[in-house]
């Protein structure tokens, strides 16, 4: 391709000794804001720039973050004890105001993230003697672990978190320099350029030019020598919802089982088997409306996040799979932000996006709750709330007939299960997680160069 001769804009070969870590974006994550960002890429600007009340470890535990420590009240609220080392760019330390202010936002605010907003729905916060409290209808191991997903901003200043990177934006780039945190990060910095294009990405990986960077997919065997091949299990699934019924999704599911040739997938991902993530420690359920899948011929109109060209290259083969049963499934390529706004509006019939859950079982109820932030659809059940009362471990009774219930309506089908596949400077050492290497904790702050 043309594009793999055009080099990125500003990028040059940087000494062994550099300790910025060079990295790219495939999309422009906007302005850093911990009320209303919500992709994938702001989630990793935040990451960086923020600390949250909690973090979760590589194994998916609840650790400290911003909070030394917390405790259960009997009515059900959560006391936490703030670091008193924690502080804003411009000095300030952290306080329980802090986390109030962000919460209140957050439930306030009508474009906040909807993914925090559906953590804290119901919550109420406080402060107990210049500690904050959190009080909410969900379990309390349950919350702790969503509150990992809610940085913690400054009082009036959305923009401003107290990560372990100081965040800065340049012509071009988005540019993390480390500061005094009590995480101690061991890099000096992270600078990432945006590089949509796959082609482009893979020619500054083999030029030396970024330190870390996911190969293109059907050339992931040929590792430069400056790099070594990481692999790492994810909790991420490429998801097609149906704002129609159950019938499409029926179709999706037996054509996910053929349609895509190994080559195409390579080391990334492998057809989906059941509904929900079986790394969750789910058992494999298939649809069981009691309804035959429609038969063809027919037409069915599938939105999808238009630029990532693997996901673009993988729904051409699901057209052509559609075609052998009859169906003329048109793919209709929008801009990230205007899919978010149709998925949000239940404008589609169909869409698909990349989804990426939580280590632990309660991300999948995202689909289910009337207001989480993926149950795009309105699905709802009358015993949900009886169901959800009750969960416990992956395995359980409850969580098998739940999961039984949605079987029997389901609002979405994932097709692929993937792996994060990159390509990581041999000097640079980082800790592998099912979250990828920014969002659990320590994350970036933990890299460190070994020369």
């Amino acid at each position: 391709m043309a594009l793999c001769l055009i080099l990125p804009l500003g990028l040059a070969p940087l000494p062994l000794a550099a300790q910025v870590v060079e990295e790219s974006l495939a999309r422009d994550p906007g302005p850093l804001d911990f009320i209303q960002g919500d992709s994938y890429e702001q989630w990793i600007l935040q990451s960086l720039a923020g600390d949250a009340l909690v973090g979760l470890g590589a194994d998916g535990r609840v650790v400290p973050r911003l909070a030394s420590s917390w405790k259960t009240l009997k009515d059900g609220a959560i006391l936490f004890t703030l670091r008193k080392d924690a502080r804003y760019p411009d000095g300030a330390g952290v306080s329980a105001e802090d986390v109030v202010w962000t919460i209140r936002e957050l439930l306030r605010h009508p474009q906040a993230s909807p993914t925090k907003r559906a953590i804290l729905e119901g919550a109420e916060v406080g402060v107990d003697q210049g500690r904050p409290w959190i009080r909410s209808r969900k379990p309390a191991g349950r919350l702790l672990m969503e509150l990992a997903r809610v940085p913690i901003a400054q009082q009036g200043h959305p923009d401003r978190g107290s990560g372990p990177f100081a965040f800065r934006k340049e012509p071009g780039a988005w540019t993390f320099t480390r500061r005094d945190h009590f995480l101690k990060p061991r890099i000096d910095g992270i600078r990432f350029r945006l590089l949509p294009d796959a082609a482009a990405v893979m020619t500054a990986l083999q030029k030396g030019w970024l330190h870390i960077g996911a190969p293109a997919m059907r050339r992931q065997t040929e590792v430069p020598p400056t790099h070594r091949l990481l692999t790492q299990p994810m909790h991420a699934q490429l998801v097609v919802w149906s704002r129609v019924g159950v019938g499409p999704l029926q179709l999706l599911e037996r054509w996910r089982k053929d349609a895509f040739p190994p080559q195409l997938l390579g080391q990334n991902a492998h057809p989906s088997r059941g509904l929900w993530p079986e790394t969750l420690g789910f058992e494999v359920q298939a649809i069981d409306s009691g309804t035959p899948a429609p038969r063809g011929p027919g037409t069915l109109r599938l939105h999808y996040s238009a630029g990532d060209e693997s996901i673009e290259r993988l729904l051409l083969a699901l057209r052509e799979r559609a075609r052998m049963d009859g169906f003329d499934l048109q793919l209709l390529p929008i801009e990230q932000g205007l899919l978010a706004d149709r998925l949000q509006k239940g404008d589609f019939q169909l869409a698909c996006s990349m989804v990426v859950f939580d280590p632990h079982p309660w991300a999948v109820l995202e689909y289910l709750e009337p207001h989480g932030p993926m149950n795009f659809t309105g699905w709802k059940h009358p015993r949900l709330a009886e169901f959800t009362a009750r969960l416990q471990q992956p395995g359980d009774i409850d969580w098998r007939n739940l999961q039984s219930l949605w079987a029997r309506s389901p609002a979405a089908l994932p097709l692929l299960d993937f792996r994060s596949v990159i390509w990581v400077d041999r000097n640079l050492q980082v800790e592998p997680s099912p979250m990828g290497l920014y969002l659990h904790t320590p994350g970036a702050a933990g890299w460190r160069w070994s020369q």
